[in-house]
């Protein structure tokens, strides 16, 4: 079962225009839906990769520059690789000795002695795969990057490699001499210190030997506790072969790199314009998961179908729930009642502690249904006993569905609508 799917942006997960085609944001939102993480998987800074997602409105941990640093879906630093300042002066003095310009890539922003020497390479870079750029709007992105700061123009790159509290990540050479960049790339492949890739056919890109996508995914894939057996990785360069290497399920670009393509197992056949991670990952969901068109309406008819076990002879009032939880398994319940009254245990209860007792505890959602010998005409709201327990398991995005059918029910934001100034587990760290 695929359980995380990690993509790079440009040439990627992105048209020509920098933006996320619509298929792909449903891909997204789908799989979120169904439990699967979604990871974005970049050689660009934070700061640039968020206003494409922003603009769709996705969360997702993000993997940036090339695996220097990793942000949580919060925006909140998993963990950071800074280059040592002896490799980035190795590296600067190697670029400019064969006149390659280069860019500083650091924590807040990114360095740079020309903008528009900038902009005329990656127009270079889009047109040599094949596609027409549209260079107004390129244009005005780099003014917008300008004035937000992503972006700097200064005349002395070097005088801001030693800030305390803006580390250097990554260098990245530009040049459309590809015999000076395969010679930078044999020099510099000299230091052990440091890793050595591209991102496209005119660049280099220096980073420190651990500030990879391979190695970034795997924390990643740790803190959400997944075997990378269950992965999907999908890019269209050579920096992102360190990330296809380490999944089960590596797919490369119909519009990447050769190299990359011979070592994937698989190859879009669509391009990043045309929504082809989409087109090439849904067939793997379809394939190897167990797909919900409707995540929300397959709870709903699992809580149903649970009502039917519900041990009541004392009320007669049936209940059921079905949770989802992160690892995209449906865990479902029914209320257990008992002579003494208080030993009984509601149906969402039984769902969660099910789940719990077989080392699950990360939710996404779960649907309640209930009502007087299963009669189902009204909705069924947990308790408060039982909202206390979700509390304990549900992050902030947990939903709560109520439902009398499967083509009838309510979706409620847990936190924001149902246990609103909620005591949990961060008021006893406090």
């Amino acid at each position: 079962m695929i359980k995380l799917i990690a993509s790079d942006m440009d040439g990627t997960l992105l048209n020509s225009d920098h933006k996320i085609p619509n298929e792909n944001v449903e891909l997204i939102k789908f799989a979120q839906k169904n439990g699967i993480q979604f990871v974005v998987a970049t050689g660009r800074a934070y700061y640039e990769a968020l206003p494409a997602l922003n603009d769709e409105n996705i969360k997702c941990d993000v993997i940036s520059f090339n695996g220097g640093i990793i942000y949580d879906k919060n925006g909140n630093i998993i963990n950071i690789t800074p280059m040592k300042l002896k490799d980035l002066y190795y590296t600067i003095e190697i670029l400019k000795s064969l006149e390659i310009s280069y860019q500083l890539y650091t924590k807040n922003t990114i360095y740079t002695n020309s903008i528009e020497t900038d902009i005329t390479a990656y127009i270079d870079l889009i047109r040599a795969n094949g596609e027409e750029p549209n260079e107004q709007h390129l244009r005005r992105e780099a003014k917008n990057r300008l004035a937000l700061g992503h972006i700097t123009e200064v005349d002395n790159i070097e005088l801001y490699l030693n800030q305390e509290d803006n580390p250097a990540i990554k260098v990245i050479g530009i040049s459309n001499d590809l015999e000076k960049l395969k010679h930078a790339t044999e020099l510099l492949s000299g230091n052990e210190n440091i890793s050595v890739t591209s991102s496209g056919a005119n660049n280099v890109e220096i980073m420190d030997k651990k500030a990879t996508k391979g190695e970034a995914l795997k924390i990643v894939a740790d803190i959400h506790d997944i075997n990378l057996k269950n992965a999907i990785a999908i890019g269209d360069n050579l920096n992102d072969q360190a990330m296809l290497d380490i999944v089960e399920y590596s797919i490369a670009m119909k519009n990447g790199n050769k190299e990359l393509q011979n070592n994937a197992k698989f190859i879009t056949e669509k391009t990043n314009s045309e929504g082809g991670v989409a087109d090439s990952v849904m067939k793997l969901l379809k394939e190897k998961n167990e797909i919900y068109e409707d995540i929300n309406q397959t709870l709903v008819e699992a809580a149903i179908e649970a009502t039917k076990f519900a041990y009541v002879p004392y009320s007669n009032f049936k209940v059921g729930a079905a949770i989802l939880a992160d690892n995209g398994k449906i865990y479902t319940g029914c209320n257990i009642e008992n002579a003494s009254y208080s030993p009984t245990n509601c149906a969402e209860r039984t769902a969660i502690f099910k789940a719990v007792s077989e080392g699950v505890t990360k939710f996404k959602k779960i649907a309640v249904v209930g009502g007087p010998n299963g009669n189902l005409e009204n909705y069924c709201p947990p308790c408060g006993v039982c909202r206390q327990v979700i509390s304990e398991f549900a992050d902030e995005e947990f939903e709560l569905i109520l439902g009398t059918s499967k083509n009838t029910y309510a979706v409620y934001n847990f936190f924001e609508e149902v246990l609103p100034l909620s005591f949990t587990a961060k008021e006893l760290k406090k």
